[in-house]
């Protein structure tokens, strides 16, 4: 001991790194870059991302796709979208069939079969539901022993501390009824609520208007009553009882059947009926979320919606973190049996009619960079993932056909990579109402042509987008009903048809400027001899992505000598413009299909529809006006599919490629990446109801993650041998200085 003693009295400076470096060796080998907690490991999670702010997850209010991913699990709708079936399909989901409907003249006399629009006075659509539905547990369903609500008049130190509304001690369940969709239907006219389809509602469902005008005046009178009692009704709104308010366009028939009316002959209602502005809302839910307390906790129907879907709300942090749960209660719904040659080849059948969901619970993390989000999906912590403009070369590759494909590495992943063309466009606008670019005159026709020809969208697609899309040839995107392809596609005013590529390529540059020059600006100049000006108006000053475009703008008008100058608003004054049709030539103006139908698109250029002219409340956003297109669109837009439907589709496409109100821009393509371990993974683009189709190896993942993510211990092994021999070296120094 004596030795002992003396070593660790006399050279402890020296040994003390040996320690140090055995800590840091046992530290590094119980480190881990999990992001996810301790209890969520291996477990039958599904993690993925969202990048936007969640501003709302009240059905009657959210507008947004990232909104719609989350919302879609937790509600249901009388329809939905078949999964596997292409092209896209409806088909029941809580009601027990596809309502067909019954057409009525002005007199209320039955009509038969499918009459024009202008003989239908009105039209109804029966819906029952599948009975045994049932809605998740809720604090708002529980219910004393006399049968009273639990939770009224909660006081607020019963919810001291409690950040979710399942943290109260007790909650029940009901099963569906056909009230709910009256209370959902009525209460989308609130004017409060401000929802962002009632005014397209209101134009075919009888008595909207009437209704929402009712709740105006009930709202007043409730305040009113409520200042009388003292309260403040601008913390703790009132609440109208939408189940005692007349809506003349739904008719509850008894608890499992109810009648939509509509005022006009409108076929895409079905569509809408698949649509979360249709699902249903109990008063309860609505009434405990207007409790005072309930209020003042923070706790508020759009950040916990209740549904009868396969998820309920389990946590909500909108700027951090929501987690979905399973719905213990949700009824037997088995995995679709029917599918395509390659939906079973590509194993999307292998759990047919095996009941759903399959996986136990979702997180969606906000992550408002997407480099993090690229590594995490890398490590094998989110399941899914885009990818990243400035990663796209080390996921993608080009393959020995032209096609984009995944990389060797990503291949060695057992990542798969899925794209689909998305139901959208995005194009370059002009304003019709412009003294310069507008109107309908063969002069301006022919400018706005040339211009079209000049914008190459493909070149824009391989600069700004990776490849990621294609050029339109007008507004009806692919898959959609009314889509041509191959030589029919090409619009002849702007493309040719390229028979060895086998796709359209733009006319040559000597056609546009012998247009403009037919427009009156031979060489960009004008009958005053200065050159041809255009303003485009925008909000995004500071974008540097957009700096570089409007730099690739300016080199297309170049070629026809023309000169564009930007004019970039703030937000609010670039939206008055808009409402206002001040405004000149727009660039990447998009929209989103709401539904697969051609009415959805085509519907953009419907005069009475033009923003200027509506004060903003139409989506014509570049104002046009044509009595041909108008006549065109109204005999197609309530007639069924079928050839005369399709040939008016091809009239009015054919009017709007002449007219050249937009240069047609393109349709994004979506890349998708899994990990081999997510299965039953197909990508649809019209429903958000799938998540209950999805399923999880875990122990695949399990395995990947540790081998992605397993520390690398030489370094650290290194560098305690090289520690050990400078420890060794320091203390024979320290002997051989002792002897001396």
């Amino acid at each position: 001991m004596t030795f002992l003693s003396s070593l660790l009295r006399d050279r402890w400076p020296a040994l003390l790194p040996i320690p140090l470096a055995i800590l840091l060796c046992l530290g590094l080998a119980l480190f881990t870059n999990d992001p996810w907690p301790a209890d969520l490991a291996d477990s039958n999670t599904f993690f993925t991302s969202y990048a936007s702010s969640i501003k709302s997850l009240d059905p009657a209010v959210s507008y947004y796709v990232h909104e719609g991913q989350i919302l879609d699990c937790i509600v249901e709708m009388p329809l939905a979208y078949d999964y596997l079936a292409r092209p896209y399909r409806l088909t029941p989901m809580l009601a027990d069939a596809v309502p067909v409907p019954a057409y009525f003249d002005r007199q209320g006399r039955p009509l038969p079969g499918d009459p024009p629009a202008e003989q239908v006075g009105k039209a109804e659509y029966v819906i029952a539901l599948k009975p045994g539905i049932r809605y998740q547990a809720h604090p708002c369903f529980a219910v004393r022993p006399d049968g009273s609500p639990r939770y009224r008049q909660i006081r607020p130190a019963d919810l001291r501390g409690l950040t979710s509304p399942y943290q109260l001690p007790e909650a029940a369940t009901r099963e569906l009824r056909a009230e709910d969709f009256k209370v959902a239907l009525t209460r989308l006219c609130d004017p409060r609520l401000a929802s962002p389809v009632y005014s397209t509602l209101a134009s075919f469902i009888s008595g909207m208007a009437e209704c929402s005008q009712l709740i105006r005046e009930d709202i007043l009178r409730l305040e009113e009553d409520a200042r009388r009692d003292g309260r403040d009704v601008d913390s703790h709104p009132v609440l109208p009882d939408y189940r005692a308010l007349p809506l003349a366009g739904i008719e509850v028939l008894d608890d499992q059947s109810f009648k939509i009316i509509l005022s006009r002959k409108y076929p895409q209602l079905t569509y809408w009926l698949a649509m979360h502005f249709f699902a249903p809302i109990p008063w309860e839910a609505l009434v405990f979320y207007q409790e005072p307390a309930v209020i003042d906790a923070r706790l508020s129907f759009q950040n916990w919606p209740i549904g009868t879907g396969a998820y309920r709300m389990a946590v909500c942090r909108p700027e951090d973190r929501i987690i979905l749960e399973r719905n213990h209660d949700f009824r037997f719904d088995p995995y679709p049996s029917q599918g395509s040659p390659e939906d079973t080849a590509a194993g999307l059948l292998a759990d047919a009619g095996r009941p759903t969901p399959f996986i136990d619970r979702l997180y969606f993390q906000f992550e408002r960079e997407s480099i993090p989000n690229w590594i995490k999906f890398l490590q094998g912590y989110y399941d899914d993932s885009g990818i990243p403009n400035d990663m796209f070369d080390t996921a993608v590759a080009m393959n020995p056909n032209g096609d984009l494909g995944l990389s060797d590495d990503m291949q060695a992943r057992g990542i798969r990579l899925t794209t689909a063309v998305a139901p959208t466009i995005f194009y370059f606008g002009f304003n019709m109402l412009d003294s310069v670019v507008g109107g309908l005159a063969p002069e301006r026709q022919k400018l706005r042509q040339a211009i079209s020809i000049v914008l190459d969208y493909q070149e824009f697609i391989d600069i700004f987008r990776n490849g990621r899309g294609i050029p339109a040839q007008g507004i009806i995107p692919p898959g959609i009903y009314g889509s041509e392809t191959g030589l029919a596609s090409v619009n002849p005013f702007i493309d040719r048809w390229d028979e060895v590529r086998q796709r359209p390529t733009r006319r040559p540059l000597e056609d546009a400027r012998r247009l403009l020059a037919e427009a009156g600006y031979p060489n960009g100049i004008g009958s005053d001899g200065a050159p041809l000006r255009l303003y485009l108006d925008h909000a995004k000053a500071g974008d540097s992505s957009f700096k570089a475009q409007f730099q690739w703008l300016k080199n297309c008008f170049q070629h026809l000598g023309i000169d564009i100058q930007e004019r970039p608003s703030d937000l609010n004054r670039w939206r008055n413009k808009l409402n206002t049709g001040n405004w000149q030539i727009i660039f990447n103006k998009g929209w989103l299909a709401d539904y697969p139908d051609p009415e959805n698109f085509l519907f953009l250029f419907y005069g009475p529809n033009a923003t200027a002219k509506t004060q903003g409340r139409g989506a014509n956003y570049v104002n046009y006006e044509s009595p041909d297109f108008d006549r065109v669109f109204k005999k197609m837009e309530t007639m069924a599919d079928g050839e005369e439907r399709l040939e008016l589709i091809r009239q009015a496409n054919r009017i709007l490629q002449e007219h050249a109100p937009c240069c047609w821009g393109f349709h994004p393509t979506d890349f998708t990446l899994t990990h081999g371990w997510l299965k039953n993974y197909k990508p649809h683009q019209m429903g958000k109801t799938f998540m209950k189709y999805r399923r999880i190896d875990n122990a695949a993942r399990s395995a990947a993650q540790q081998a992605w993510n397993s520390p690398q211990r030489w370094p650290v092994q290194a560098a305690i041998g090289i520690i050990a021999l400078a420890t060794t070296a320091a203390m024979w120094k320290r002997r051989d200085q002792r002897k001396n």
